[in-house]
């Protein structure tokens, strides 16, 4: 609910800050956060449109900005493997995920999205009350407990194809689980995945102690608050030895200054980086 709240935040708000275009996160949000969206677009005007994207990036420390930043580094890693000609997309812990239903460039390509089958109940039911139809070929809904169900052979049973290339997303999730969870995803990806495969993964890398024990008692209060434990972090070089034990090897690991470089300016360097986004190549 948070992360489709803020992309709609960032629908509403006019260029160069909005750079990440979910017209259905809004669509699908309960009324008062979709209303709190709506609020964004009195913003008309680029100055006032600053004077918002700065307020929600002091108010959340930085979280706003992360969040619309990482959308479109993903959607972009998405847009470059269909134009190489991948057909199949997998979106692990897909939530409120809307790129199969607002993405033209889908429309060739099966779009797998896979979670825990209360999470896919919830997104049917807002899907249907909001009339909204997937703008990709097909969707196919795979229901997965990442700690107990075995990925490669759930994705078959729905016609996920292992000999044909495909893009994987793996989006603000890693955070939740066990090192044996990621590993055995990884090993699950890294099997289904024919040469030329990507999964483009997000992960949180270890902090200076004192913030990593505030983070941490912070992700406990969460924890009581949304059912989700925040277990820990992972370095950069062991998520390149996770992946390299299934076959997945780094094409790029990316983050904030990155990304603000890239698609904001250079003003945002050293904004706070809460995750890194790595993808991760099957040759």
């Amino acid at each position: 609910m948070g992360v489709a709240t803020i992309r709609a935040l960032y629908t509403e708000l006019p260029e160069p800050v909005g750079v990440a275009r979910d017209p259905i996160a809004g669509a699908i949000l309960p009324r008062p956060l979709s209303f709190a969206a709506r609020l964004a677009s009195r913003a008309s005007s680029e100055r006032s449109a600053e004077r918002v994207h700065h307020a929600l990036g002091l108010a959340s420390l930085g979280m706003t900005y992360h969040v619309a930043l990482r959308t479109r580094a993903i959607d972009d890693a998405l847009r470059d493997a269909l134009s190489r000609g991948v057909r199949q997309l997998v979106v692990l812990g897909a939530g409120l995920d809307g790129r199969a239903y607002r993405m033209d460039e889908l429309a060739g390509a099966a779009v797998f999205e896979v979670d825990h089958p209360s999470t896919q109940r919830d997104k049917r039911a807002r899907l249907r009350g909001a009339r909204i139809e997937p703008r990709a070929r097909e969707v196919r809904l795979v229901s997965v407990d990442f700690e107990r169900d075995e990925l490669g052979a759930s994705l078959a049973r729905e016609g996920f194809s292992a000999d044909e290339p495909s893009f994987w997303i793996w989006e603000g999730v890693t955070v939740y689980l066990t090192r044996a969870a990621i590993a055995g995803t990884l090993s699950a990806v890294g099997a289904a995945s024919a040469p030329g495969s990507r999964i483009a993964l997000t992960y949180v890398p270890p902090r200076e102690p004192w913030l990593e024990r505030a983070l941490l008692a912070g992700g406990r209060v969460l924890a009581r608050v949304i059912g989700e434990p925040i277990r820990g972090f992972v370095t950069p070089e062991e998520v390149a030895a996770l992946g390299r034990e299934a076959g997945l090897f780094v094409s790029s690991d990316e983050g904030a200054d990155e990304w603000s470089r890239r698609y904001w300016s250079s003003e945002y360097e050293g904004i706070f980086e809460w995750e890194r986004l790595v993808i991760l190549e099957r040759r």
